[in-house]
């Protein structure tokens, strides 16, 4: 058995049972003679010339992307036409974006609206979490050893992307403030003050967050709970208007975040999402200020365009990366809530990068563009979702950017409306 498929095997077990043998992918003639589990690949190699057929067949109310959902018993051994492995490959390594280079959006992403999983309505469930839940009630039915099912929280991130720390992080900005303060609006206000202490910048709701942040934290002794901002290192100034990651209005900022134990993280640039060789340098901007045992990050945008550029990313010695969401939907990109190692859709070869899976963004839910939800209708979304990351044990991970705590929609009450949800089901 490859790595690959027994990673994938190991990984929907919640269990080591690829070393035991007792689960085979492939031909029934080719099986492992100890193999009580037969699972038959609807494809060789994962080589997947189609989208799957839709409306989807079903087992046990869940939905299967690829081979057919009978299962039969043979004397003691299970098989299963349900390609449950290619599935989860299908979703995993983003397959099905190399299958439609043709969608994409103005800034190189592919959208939820092209996604068959998000087309056919089961974006708000992690289906290879549920493929997991098949392949675990299979193995208890042959007398395999494997644990029950928990439910709850296995770690709750904060994360807040730092796109624009200061309304006025420089000169430039000020100037063009004051002028059209002067022009426009026909008074002399100057934006001075707020360029030279950022304590008086409607943008720095940073000590704001860090309040909200450990107050969950102190709330959920028993869940771990971790908040990671995400810095713009590198960069076109000119066309972005990024901050200078080194000057000290950013030292102070680094500094406070530190000393409140937040973790930082690099925020790819946007000039870097369409020319990923720059992720190495961006990358090292990083580590020379803050000397990173492992680098974490997110793309600005979350502008990963293509699912093979993980090569870039592993190059780049980041460990973890937390960008895999749509722009346009919350839910389930990958089909799971909890980390793994991305899968290369072209090598079809596992990388040393752990993948976590972002749930909620916060302007995905109540921009006009994208799900154009109000307050309601979007805390309900995120329920929904936050549901189905505690039944299946799983990371929820949220992204809020400072620059929504100013008052100007709902993101700021509904953060805390989540957080309460979330002390309400860890009781």
């Amino acid at each position: 058995m490859d790595k690959t498929t027994a990673y994938i095997i190991d990984y929907l077990a919640h269990f080591p049972v690829s070393e035991q043998n007792i689960v085979f992918y492939g031909k029934i003639e080719g099986a492992y003679n100890n193999a009580k589990i037969i699972i038959i690949p609807a494809f060789y190699n994962f080589e997947i010339p189609t989208l799957p057929k839709t409306p989807f067949k079903q087992i046990d109310d869940t939905p299967i992307l690829f081979g057919d959902t009978n299962v039969e018993k043979q004397d003691d051994k299970i098989i299963v036409h349900a390609d449950i492995i290619a599935s989860a490959f299908f979703m995993l390594s983003r397959y099905e974006e190399i299958l439609k280079p043709e969608c994409r959006d103005q800034h190189g992403r592919f959208l939820a609206k092209d996604s068959v999983v998000f087309q056919q309505g089961y974006g708000n469930r992690p289906l290879v979490e549920e493929y997991g839940v098949l392949l675990r009630k299979w193995l208890r039915e042959i007398g395999a050893n494997i644990p029950a099912e928990i439910k709850g929280f296995n770690k709750i991130y904060l994360t807040h992307d730092v796109d624009e720390p200061f309304r006025f992080s420089n000169l430039h900005t000020v100037c063009k403030q004051y002028l059209k303060n002067l022009l426009k609006y026909n008074y002399s206000s100057s934006p001075f003050k707020k360029y030279l202490n950022e304590q008086y910048d409607e943008y720095y709701t940073f000590p704001k967050i860090i309040n909200y942040d450990r107050a969950l934290r102190e709330s959920l002794l028993d869940i771990t709970v971790e908040s990671i901002y995400f810095f713009i290192t590198a960069g076109s100034l000119f066309n972005k208007n990024y901050y200078n990651f080194f000057s000290n209005k950013i030292n102070r900022l680094v500094n406070l975040l530190i000393e409140n134990s937040a973790k930082l993280g690099l925020h790819i640039s946007y000039e870097a999402g369409k020319n990923p060789k720059k992720i190495k340098h961006e990358a090292k901007k990083l580590n020379k200020k803050l000397k990173l045992n492992n680098i974490v990050s997110r793309h600005h945008y979350l502008q990963w365009r293509e699912p093979e550029e993980i090569v870039f990313i592993e190059q780049a010695k980041i460990t973890d990366d937390f960008t895999l969401s749509y722009a346009d939907s919350a839910g389930f990109r990958v089909g799971t809530c909890h980390p793994y190692r991305f899968i290369n859709p072209r090598t079809k070869e596992l990388t040393n990068v752990m993948i976590h899976p972002l749930e909620i963004m916060e302007c995905t839910l109540n921009l006009k563009k994208y799900m154009n939800l109000d307050y309601e209708n979007a805390l309900n979304i995120c329920k929904e979702i936050i549901q189905q990351v505690y039944k299946h044990n799983g990371e929820l991970i949220l992204l809020w950017h400072n620059t929504e705590f100013i008052d100007l929609n709902y993101q700021e009450k509904l953060y805390n409306a989540i957080f309460e949800y979330i002390r309400v089901l860890s009781k």
